[in-house]
């Protein structure tokens, strides 16, 4: 155990999610982690305008306290087992975002991890279009300047 929360998107019952969702903007229902008596959302939306799939974890809480946290999010094949994160095709190391940050701010933070259709198309397995690991950490006292 590494300390991930994982999740996995899938397709509907019918099998019809799978050319919808590369055609439209799509918002998912965050999944929710408890960390460090804080809560902390964790989201992905795909834009269709630019065809972008983003990955962010958020902080419900200000900029403060959210300059004391980083997050990992790694993205692997639908097919993946919970415990495989480290077969994960991209990973990204980020800080957290604040829920004061509207979507365009978080778009442009550098705070996300952005993938293309393409990349998750390749991960997609079928029924299992692609499975994401969430982790949140305390950041060290040299790294949040205090």
């Amino acid at each position: 155990d590494l300390g991930f929360i994982t999740c996995k998107m899938v397709q509907k019952k019918d099998g019809t999610c799978g050319h919808a969702i590369y055609n439209d903007s799509a918002r998912f229902p965050p999944v929710e982690l408890q960390y460090d008596e804080r809560l902390f959302y964790c989201y992905y939306q795909r834009r269709n305008s630019q065809g972008l799939w983003y990955f962010f974890i958020r902080l419900y809480g200000g900029k403060k306290a959210a300059k004391g946290y980083t997050c990992e999010i790694h993205l692997g094949n639908g097919k993946a087992d919970k415990n495989s994160v480290l077969t994960a095709d991209r990973v990204a190391r980020v800080d957290c975002v604040h829920y004061g940050m509207n979507k365009a701010e978080i778009e442009e933070s550098g705070c996300c991890l952005v993938v293309d259709d393409a990349a998750v198309k390749k991960m997609n397995s079928g029924d299992e279009i692609f499975r994401v690991w969430w982790k949140v950490s305390r950041k060290k006292k040299a790294e949040n300047g205090n």
